[in-house]
């Protein structure tokens, strides 16, 4: 029997095919998938790690968000109530703030407490929480020894220039 034209095709495509340089090729192939693998591992638990770190910052920056909101809301109470007491005691004592010299101070009436830009922050910031994908089962967080918790400051009492406000306190007594 005599061989078909694919058949001879084939048998010189095998002679001109060095299978030690395939071999190499595999071989090289199956180091460079290895490594891949690997890389991919360790992107997925720097993935995971960020957004661990990402959902634990934005607590953070939503409770320093809160807290700055309501220290501007109790600021702006106070200052009011101040300025409540001066028009008071003007009225009251009218002789005694004819001396006085007011100077020009920038009145924000119509000044928003909280911007709207701020609360669509808060809202997004909320929202962006829930969307990473936290496995415990594939990772479980350390914490850094280079992070420092800002919530937790070693003052307990209000300070003014870094002095406390009830050393002034102590100092009329």
């Amino acid at each position: 029997m005599e061989p078909s034209a694919s058949g001879v095709f084939c048998s010189q495509v095998l002679i001109m095919v060095n299978s030690e340089d395939v071999n190499a090729i595999i071989l090289a192939q199956k180091n460079m998938l290895d490594q891949f693998e690997k890389t991919n591992e360790m992107l997925l638990n720097f993935n995971n790690l960020s957004c661990v770190r990402m959902q634990q910052m934005n607590k953070h920056f939503l409770h320093h968000t809160r807290t700055l909101v309501e220290m501007k809301k109790d600021l702006d109470s106070i200052f009011w109530r101040i300025r409540t007491l001066e028009e008071k005691l003007a009225k009251q004592y009218p002789e005694a703030f004819s001396n006085i010299h007011e100077s020009p101070i920038l009145e924000d009436d119509d000044f928003d407490p909280l911007p709207k830009s701020t609360a669509m922050t808060i809202a997004t910031l909320e929202q962006s929480t829930e969307s990473c994908d936290t496995s415990p089962d594939i990772i479980s967080p350390t914490t850094s020894h280079d992070f420092k918790d800002l919530s937790r400051g070693p003052y307990d009492s209000p300070a003014v220039n870094g002095q406390s406000i009830t050393d002034d306190d102590n100092e009329m007594d």
